[in-house]
């Protein structure tokens, strides 16, 4: 079942319009659609995943969102994130069922589909590290 995130940012609080990019490019390089204005589904109409990766791409992409809003003093106003979802993992059926927690380097990333420049706002080495960041950040 898709998940759907939909969110409103007051314009006069964007202070790098860049931000706004970063976000688009993070959601499209996570796997996720954009559906129009800013409002995004996982997974890609049409794909066909086992079940939903939370832990690989959902959770990072609405992590993502979180910090830069954090980060940028950006005000968001409104959203939503509408789930009917189900997730699982079973490492030990043969074969396994599902897809586990990933290291940061095999988490799977998507070519985002738009111009290089764009693209370079946040490339997919950039939330590799930001990924990785919040795990070092427990140590």
């Amino acid at each position: 079942m898709p998940i759907t995130v939909s969110f409103d940012i007051e314009t006069n609080s964007i202070q790098d319009p860049n931000d706004r990019t970063r976000i688009q490019v993070s959601f499209l390089r996570l796997g996720w659609e954009h559906i129009g204005g800013s409002s995004w589904r996982y997974p890609r109409l049409g794909a066909q995943p086992a079940s939903e990766d939370w832990f690989n791409h959902v959770i990072p992409a609405l992590m993502y969102f979180r910090s830069i809003v954090e980060h940028s003093g950006m005000s968001v106003y409104r959203f939503t994130v509408d789930v009917q979802s189900s997730a699982g993992y079973r490492g030990d059926a043969q074969p396994p069922i599902g897809t586990g927690i990933q290291p940061n380097g095999q988490i799977q990333t998507y070519a985002p589909g738009l111009s290089p420049e764009r693209e370079a706002y946040l490339s997919d080495q950039r939330l590799r590290e930001f990924i990785a960041a919040a795990a070092q950040s427990l140590e």
